[in-house]
């Protein structure tokens, strides 16, 4: 038995880490497969409006750079299979020239028992002893001879089963190879399919230069207002911040000298409700950056088509376009849900965003621009993943949220806030 556990030792450790990666694969890919089903959903919306927009262009983008990573996680998972498979191979090969020992050990007991089939030879072999004590002995050698060929017999048993069992776990993994390589390929033509059409929704947009040239010059205009808008709530709030810091410590110092005309030893506490250096001075920072990467989407389903930053534009690599936060792309009519408790500081209208909402969160903000219509007002306390507007469509029939998380007046990338 220990030929065979020994078989074993190196697969339990081996095999177990294999199966981890190949599951957080799997997992990947089942993501990244209900994304890209979502983002030919929107496609197919964008396609019926019969519209060559940049919106069709933006989801194609995030379609092909989707795809391609989903074909790498095949690729990935495709090579786990086949160290499983080389695995396997010489987990079957070390089987069956153990399984051939055993059986060759087995045999020559076999045929070394049909040598000394008469038990006439061994009874007279027992009692040729010399004494007692060397005929039992002679005994119980019979027995462990005995013994020892029903073990082997029972080890050839047992390996045989588990390597029936390993044939047959190779060819489960030999078909599931097959079936993934059958994705990769299906993925590879949609890869090439979507770049077709991007070429081609492309193509037709390079053919209205101008138009979309003022289109990117009017955008531009309307992020500069809807940043000015944003420094001047935060301003504000500063100042009234401020404003009650000044007047508490005013209000302390009086109280300090009339308690010293008054000749009255006091001792001084601390003032427990001092207003916070956070803006708002009610809230802190603690809850909110401590949801890093853990914080609920804005929106229940969506695609992220316009990344942070500067990044080019879609049409016109040679033009840079800025972007405070982020673009989820989603379905028309979506709700638009708060990503953290907090109070609203800002609700106003900007061109091009039509309606934004600002929510402080201690010294952090999130921003939430192009919503339709609007469900709180300044001042409202609420609470994670509650409603706070829908989501409105714009001329090109693209319905997106522009969201924003600021650390003050300071820009961060939405994108590492959201859980994955």
């Amino acid at each position: 038995m220990k030929i065979i556990a020994g078989l074993f030792a190196v697969v339990w450790i081996v095999l177990p880490l294999a199966a981890q990666s190949k599951k957080s694969l799997q997992e990947k890919k089942a993501k990244l497969q209900k994304e890209l089903n979502y983002t030919t959903q929107l496609l197919k919306e964008t396609q019926a409006d019969k519209k060559n927009s940049i919106s069709q262009l933006e989801k194609l983008n995030r379609s092909i750079e989707a795809r391609i990573e989903l074909i790498q996680t095949i690729e990935d998972e495709i090579k786990i299979l086949e160290q499983e498979i080389v695995t396997h191979r010489l987990e079957i090969e070390k089987k069956n020239k153990v399984l051939q020992k055993l059986k060759d050990q087995y045999a020559e007991m076999v045929f070394t028992a049909w040598l000394n089939r008469n038990q006439f030879n061994k009874l007279m072999y027992v009692v040729s002893a010399k004494d007692y004590n060397q005929g039992i002995r002679r005994i119980q050698y019979f027995n462990q001879v005995n013994d020892l060929r029903k073990q082997r017999l029972d080890e050839i048993i047992e390996l045989n089963t588990r390597l029936q069992q390993k044939v047959e776990e190779l060819r489960a993994i030999r078909e599931e190879k097959s079936i993934v390589l059958m994705q990769q390929t299906q993925e590879a033509k949609k890869l090439e399919n979507d770049k077709k059409q991007k070429e081609e929704t492309l193509a037709k947009l390079k053919s209205k230069e101008k138009e979309l040239i003022e289109k990117i010059k009017k955008k531009e205009r309307e992020k500069e207002q809807l940043e000015a808008k944003i420094k001047a709530i935060i301003e504000k709030e500063m100042k009234e911040a401020e404003a009650r810091r000044k007047k508490a410590k005013e209000a302390k110092a009086t109280v300090k000298t009339e308690t010293k005309s008054a000749g009255t030893k006091t001792t001084e506490k601390k003032d427990t409700k001092e207003v916070k250096t956070t803006p708002s001075g009610t809230y802190t920072e603690s809850g909110f950056a401590s949801n890093k990467g853990r914080l609920p989407w804005p929106v229940e389903k969506g695609v992220i088509t316009g990344k942070f930053g500067i990044q080019p534009h879609p049409v016109f690599s040679n033009i840079e376009i800025k972007n405070d936060g982020i673009d989820i792309t989603t379905e028309r009519g979506a709700t638009v849900r708060a990503v953290y408790k907090g109070e609203v500081t800002g609700v106003f209208r900007v061109d091009g965003y039509e309606n934004v909402v600002i929510i402080r969160h201690g010294e952090y903000l999130t921003v939430y621009g192009n919503l339709k219509s609007v469900n709180v007002s300044k001042g409202n306390i609420v609470e994670a993943k509650q409603k706070i507007g829908i989501v409105a469509t714009d001329e090109d029939g693209k319905s997106y949220l522009n969201f924003q998380v600021r650390y003050g007046s300071a820009v961060q990338n939405p994108a590492v806030w959201l859980s994955k």
